[in-house]
């Protein structure tokens, strides 16, 4: 995923073992394109794939762990291969997708998903993307970010996302 997400964590039990978790869902029923310079909607969306989870690979961890510094999805993996045997989050080019943080109390085992298991789900409106299969920069050839001569303003899709709040326990058989 490019730019990849990041995120500052705050608030949690320094010594209580959490899971970062990762899912990315719709966050509209249109089919997008783009020209000339902007997108706009050409239609109803594909029906969205089965979601997948993706689990931070530092999980479980610490709260001290996690709110040490910066935490990177760098490693979270996209496609739009429907028959994608290797857990990446399948998404549909063209389309809409918001990115959803999840934060777990780790249980016993150092899992979750019982009954009672604490977790707390953070959406930040501005990460919001529309999936494309290649990325096309003209003033950049390489597609691969941005060049050192740009200065940061300059270059819209970088950005570095920050949650500064308290971990708020849900249960999940509310």
């Amino acid at each position: 995923m490019f730019p990849s997400y990041k995120v500052k964590v705050t608030g949690l039990n320094p010594k209580t073992k959490y899971i970062l978790l990762m899912d990315i869902v719709p966050a509209d029923d249109h089919r997008y394109k783009f020209a000339d310079n902007k997108w706009s909607v050409t239609g109803k969306a594909e029906p969205a794939m089965p979601g997948r989870l993706y689990v931070h690979p530092d999980s479980p961890a610490t709260g001290a762990h996690w709110m040490r510094q910066l935490v990177s999805f760098q490693k979270l993996k996209l496609t739009n291969n429907h028959l994608d045997p290797f857990g990446h989050i399948i998404l549909n080019s063209m389309h809409k997708y918001q990115p959803r943080l999840h934060i777990v109390k780790a249980d016993e085992n150092n899992g979750f998903g019982s009954k009672n298991t604490a977790f707390c789900t953070h959406v930040f409106p501005e990460t919001a993307f529309i999936a494309v299969t290649s990325y096309q920069n003209h003033k950049e050839p390489a597609g691969l970010g941005p060049p050192t001569c740009l200065h940061e303003s300059q270059w819209s899709p970088a950005k570095i996302f920050s949650f500064m709040g308290t971990f708020i326990p849900q249960h999940s058989g509310h």
